[in-house]
């Protein structure tokens, strides 16, 4: 820890180093080794020679499963206001996002800050729809995109903003992060300009690379009650993020076959429809309990406030059919009847007796026939 962040080596001195689950402190931190210096008879820390793969901790699997159902369940509810389209689509090879970005070993990887996974940022996706658009449908000149009526509504312009939102990729289902190699044979030649001749070595560099067995995409739209439906809009602007990333892929190395996608789907009306229905049922469930747990706080408010006496009445009013209940009203409720002389009760339970068939009783049935007439004597019969 000796050459990170004074906050970082706070939180990160008294954890198990191998524990850690957020890939920024193996990817971007953790860069450094421990090396004994014989000659100088102390401990000195060189860069690791070799990056490795890198374990998912089972941690970051939970966190990611988290991502996916908290981010499918906010895009439900607001499947309300918005137009959401949800795509399925698998890496044809490996991933690379983020390449050039400032790292200790010139070769980064886009990592999400909060979550510590890896990701696609969603200006990343809408940069690359966009470049496919202009280059299919404005034969290649930006400019253009301002006249397409189509394209200026998607993606936006600079007079105003698009009415399509293209949001993260998180690269999380089947998570393996391993390293590749990328052979530099003229060093010299990219380097200092030098002539790229063959006594150069070659100079090796290794990076990290992303591979998943698929990613979800999600795109969402505002309802715009322009010329053109604002849900058409959006599953055109699908089928063109389909075609920009089977076409021309995403991330750094596409030319060496990196970044592309294969079997690409819209899969909103088979996966995500259903789950909004679902989600919908689970909150109109939630609601109902909700107004339960209400009624029985109110309830219970209003009996705190009656006496023992107005108690028991509402008590033996609220009794049902079944059976454990007509015990109840034979034994608990009853003996309170007559121990507090409640003449209101007594008319209840002779009321709920009669509707269950407890109150017209013989001789045979000793028992209940003496608390029947016990209950007509309080109430004077």
């Amino acid at each position: 820890m000796l050459f990170h962040p004074i906050d970082t080596k706070e939180a990160f001195n008294p954890a198990n180093k191998n524990e850690i689950a957020h890939l920024w402190y193996h990817v971007h931190y953790n860069q450094m080794t421990e090396h004994f210096n014989k000659r100088k008879n102390r401990v000195e820390y060189v860069a690791k020679k070799q990056m490795g793969a890198i374990h998912i901790h089972r941690e970051l699997k939970k966190v990611a499963e988290n991502i996916t159902m908290q981010r499918k369940s906010s895009l439900a509810d607001l499947a309300n206001h918005y137009h959401v389209r949800q795509l399925k689509a698998k890496p044809i090879a490996r991933i690379i996002h983020g390449l050039g970005g400032s790292h200790v070993r010139e070769t980064s990887l886009t990592l999400h800050p909060v979550y510590g996974v890896p990701y696609i940022p969603a200006s990343s996706v809408k940069g690359v729809v966009r470049h496919w658009f202009i280059e299919a449908f404005c034969d290649g000149e930006e400019k253009k995109l301002a006249e397409h009526e189509t394209g200026a509504l998607v993606f936006g312009t600079q007079a105003q903003r698009g009415i399509v939102q293209f949001h993260d990729i998180f690269l999380i289902n089947q998570l393996v992060i391993e390293p590749d190699v990328l052979t530099v044979h003229f060093k010299d030649y990219y380097g200092s300009g030098k002539p790229a001749t063959d006594d150069q070595n070659p100079n090796p560099v290794t990076f990290l690379t992303v591979n998943v067995s698929d990613v979800d995409i999600y795109l969402t739209s505002c309802k715009y009650g322009g010329n053109i439906p604002s849900e058409e809009l959006l599953k055109e602007a699908a089928s063109w993020t389909a075609q920009a990333l089977s076409e021309i892929g995403i991330g750094s190395k596409t030319s060496s076959g990196y970044g592309y996608f294969t079997n690409i789907e819209d899969v909103t009306e088979t996966e995500f429809l259903p789950f909004v229905k679902m989600r919908q049922q689970e909150k109109e469930k939630q609601k109902a309990l909700e107004a339960q747990e209400k009624h029985r706080r109110e309830e219970e408010a209003r009996l705190a406030e009656m006496s023992a006496e107005e108690r028991l009445v509402v008590q033996i009013e609220k009794l049902t059919n079944q059976p454990q209940d007509q015990e109840k009203s034979k034994t608990v409720l009853y003996n309170e009847v007559i121990a507090q002389q409640n003449r209101p009760a007594a008319a209840a339970l002779k009321a709920y007796w009669q509707r269950t068939g407890n109150w017209n009783v013989k001789k045979q049935k000793q028992k209940q026939y003496d608390k029947v007439q016990a209950i007509k004597h309080l109430l004077g019969e």
